[in-house]
């Protein structure tokens, strides 16, 4: 099971050249939640801060990337995982988009997605 909200969020991130206000602002109420902090909206387009949420909310955990540097679309993904050493972890994230931030963004919003389902 996964939490649909959450999953939709990462979908509309997936697809966005930029973020919107709304959809930056909703996407820092539900991390700086997690995090138990107040996120800048403005922190989402930067891979250095989105770097630090990702630090904050799943530490120790492994990133891997990989994508086109072409603007506007560079056609990144990015997968987290708990663990490098199995491919058998029970959540991961797996994003896209057409920046760096917005894949890892992505690729966490589904882990946690994947979490809360199984939690709720």
């Amino acid at each position: 099971m996964m939490d649909k909200t959450l999953a939709a969020m990462a979908a509309e991130i997936e697809g966005a050249l930029e973020l919107s206000p709304d959809l930056a602002a909703r996407t820092c109420e539900v991390l700086g939640g997690i995090c138990g902090e107040e996120i800048d909206p403005g922190a989402l387009d930067s891979t250095d801060r989105v770097l630090t949420i990702l630090y904050k909310t799943k530490p120790g955990w492994n990133i891997s990337a990989a994508g086109t540097v072409h603007l506007p679309n560079g056609h990144w993904s990015c997968t987290l995982r708990n663990s490098d050493t199995r491919d058998n972890d029970e959540y991961l994230g797996i994003g896209k988009g057409p920046t760096l931030p917005h894949s890892l963004l992505a690729a966490l919003l589904k882990a946690l997605a994947f979490e809360r389902g199984a939690a709720g």
